[in-house]
């Protein structure tokens, strides 16, 4: 069989097919209940494919006609860069810029956009305030999609939501939802993979998003089908493999999407290397790739942590359960139990660890291989 040039596997940029896995469920339910009105709060740590999902489903509901906007709050660092964001991507939604911007300035008096055109004609969105001033009352921004709808909804996502604490703390949220909660023609989607901080945001009584939409938590792949992409890619390209490598792979890897792709990559490419066969020094060397690649960013990650919580990293690296115990905190000489409370907290804040019930993970597994490997 011959060999594709190209690599069957991609990580670090959202995928659609032939590169997405499975979420069979999630793309029934997720449209049908955005078709419906009903608002989602998607949750998962990182790398566990929600952008993906969520654009292919955008995508989807694109074809069907619907009017589509995504918001990825890791880019909005003011409200005025919200504003040139959001009046972006509605004016995707119209049938050609010139006629968006008449709407829009019919319905904005506070906050207008302004429009330029660059070297290719293309408009470049800015925004002018008509007192003046960037500290305005934002509702006739946030409404502008409830205004616009005609027969279908239209569909509004804000990526790493918990990032709205960037402007001006919870009066932001507030201001947000006052306008959010009167809008009947649009549903939305709030996704965050800092999961403690985006699920106080709707569970706590006293913030704004409390109870705002449908809880929805995205959890990991099952194995078997994590196996059966694997398996797939290898056949498709030619590579024979040994029984069960791509079971190692989902391993180790703690079945995260995003780093099954980055490994059965590189182990796609050592095969290359190797008659085209994947056995386990294949793999291995694809690791050690992988590790040696990100040494400097795993060293950086690390100086950034005071010594108490390298120590519990260490720890966590090897249980990571029942970690409040007095035998826990003497085993790994990290006494008293309220330092190991406080040093997970913080851990967690950064999104080194994440936890699910009673036991901690690291978010990138190779980054756990590397402390192993440097601290043991």
């Amino acid at each position: 069989m011959g060999t594709e040039k190209n690599n069957p596997f991609r990580y670090g940029i959202a995928v659609d097919d032939p590169y997405f896995i499975d979420r069979e469920q999630e793309l029934k339910d997720i449209p049908k209940w955005l078709k419906n009105g009903q608002s989602l709060v998607i949750y998962s740590p990182r790398r566990y494919g929600k952008t993906s999902l969520i654009l292919k489903i955008l995508n989807k509901l694109k074809d069907e006609g619907f009017k589509t906007i995504y918001i990825d709050f890791f880019k909005v660092t003011s409200r005025r860069r919200f504003t040139e964001l959001y009046f972006n991507e509605i004016i995707k939604q119209l049938t050609s810029w010139e006629k968006a911007l008449r709407k829009i300035s019919l319905l904005t008096k506070r906050i207008r956009p302004v429009v330029t055109l660059d070297n290719q004609g293309l408009p470049n969105i800015s925004v002018r305030y008509e007192d003046g001033s960037d500290d305005v009352d934002m509702t006739e921004v946030f409404d502008l999609p409830q205004k616009l709808a005609e027969k279908k909804q239209w569909i509004v996502v804000f990526d790493e939501f918990q990032d709205v604490e960037k402007l001006n703390g919870e009066s932001f949220e507030k201001e947000l939802r006052s306008a959010l909660i009167h809008h009947t023609k649009v549903s939305y989607v709030f996704m965050g993979s800092k999961m403690h901080m985006l699920l106080n945001m709707f569970t706590h009584k006293n913030r704004a998003f409390y109870q705002f939409g449908k809880l929805l938590e995205l959890k990991k792949i099952p194995k078997n089908q994590l196996i059966d992409f694997m398996e797939a890619g290898f056949n498709n390209s030619g590579i024979k493999y040994i029984v069960g490598v791509a079971g190692n792979i989902a391993n180790i890897c703690n079945d995260i999407p995003h780093y099954v792709q980055y490994l059965a990559a590189g182990a796609w490419e050592e095969a290359l290397e190797n008659n085209l066969i994947l056995d386990q020094s294949a793999l291995g060397r694809a690791v050690d790739k992988i590790i040696t690649n990100q040494t400097d960013y795993f060293m950086q990650q690390l100086e950034e942590l005071t010594a108490h919580q390298q120590r519990v990293l260490l720890a966590v690296s090897v249980e990571n359960k029942n970690l409040f115990t007095a035998s826990f905190a003497e085993r790994f000489h990290l006494s008293p139990v309220s330092s190991v409370q406080r040093s997970l907290q913080k851990l967690l804040k950064k999104g080194i660890l994440t936890k699910h019930e009673r036991t901690y993970f690291f978010t990138d597994p190779f980054f756990k291989l590397w402390i192993e490997r440097e601290l043991s």
